[in-house]
């Protein structure tokens, strides 16, 4: 629970760096089929395409849990396209038309992707990494065990055994309703004062390593008797734990940098919806005044 080097973490414009995993599996020849309908096989590059198309924020959960739900969308889609395929509907003109908007939008995917990739170099992930590990504050940290129980009555019967001298990691693993942290015998790790809720914090930071909280300090989950395990200095994460979210980082910053490039270089004209023309803010201005 160490506190992480602040990163804002955002889409970047065009997903440049959702693309590389569906080539990498053609390319190896490793795509199976996970499904069929009627004999037609399903891929997983096509279960793959699904969890691109919903963007980077699906692309954070754990791809076993959205699995079952892609799975199921390609199914469907597949059936449905069938009987689409039967009414050659692939010959329409919207079909068409909207193929031609799909195929725009990838074609510039893949250029960003193409432009951007290989200019986000380990040099660059470095170096952005010391800048912020350069601007890390540290904190004071502590680390806790604790027993979380509903009532006042269980935690005095629980602090009891423990001044008796029963283990508190056995009793943590026995008896605390914190299911999370009981399994490591109540261990919360290392923790700012900031990442716990305020009467939590304000205990476990007055107490000294090896203490024991004399009552049970009371917070809106319950009854909590704390240990207190250590205490030191918060310290930048290992490039490692981060390097994923600094390559987002420059990624999304190279991004920006090209199509603003691009605008600068294009003749770029914009209309209202009716296609009528765009007045430019100081016409809108000068016209409000002579209002």
């Amino acid at each position: 629970m160490s506190k992480r080097i602040r990163i804002a973490v955002l889409a970047l414009a065009l997903g440049i760096l959702a693309l590389p995993a569906m080539a990498a599996d053609k390319a190896a020849g490793d795509d199976p089929v996970v499904a069929r309908v009627n004999g037609t096989e399903i891929h997983r590059s096509e279960v793959v395409r699904e969890l691109q198309a919903m963007g980077p924020q699906a692309q954070q959960i754990p791809p076993q849990m959205l699995y079952p739900q892609l799975l199921q969308k390609a199914i469907i889609t597949k059936l449905v396209a069938t009987q689409g395929y039967a009414q050659k509907l692939q010959n329409d003109k919207e079909v068409k038309e909207r193929l031609k908007d799909a195929e725009e939008q990838i074609v510039a995917d893949v250029y960003i992707h193409r432009v951007v990739q290989p200019k986000i170099t380990d040099d660059k992930i470095k170096a952005r990494y010391e800048e912020l590990a350069a601007k890390f504050k540290p904190e004071d940290e502590v680390r806790a065990r604790h027993i979380l129980v509903p009532t006042e009555a269980e935690a005095n019967d629980l602090l009891k055994q423990v001044k008796d001298g029963a283990d508190f990691a056995k009793l943590a693993t026995d008896k605390s309703k914190d299911t999370g942290s009981a399994k490591q015998g109540g261990d919360l790790g290392y923790f700012t004062r900031s990442a716990m809720v305020k009467p939590f914090a304000e205990a476990a930071f007055a107490m000294k390593v090896g203490d024991i909280s004399d009552k049970p300090v009371k917070t809106e989950f319950g009854y909590h008797i704390i240990k207190l395990e250590d205490r030191r200095k918060s310290s930048p994460p290992p490039l490692a734990d981060v390097k994923e979210q600094i390559t987002n980082q420059i990624g999304q910053e190279m991004v920006a940098q090209t199509v603003k490039d691009l605008e600068a270089k294009a003749k770029i004209e914009k209309f209202n919806i009716d296609g009528t023309p765009l007045k430019a803010k100081a016409d809108e201005k000068a016209g409000d005044v002579k209002k």
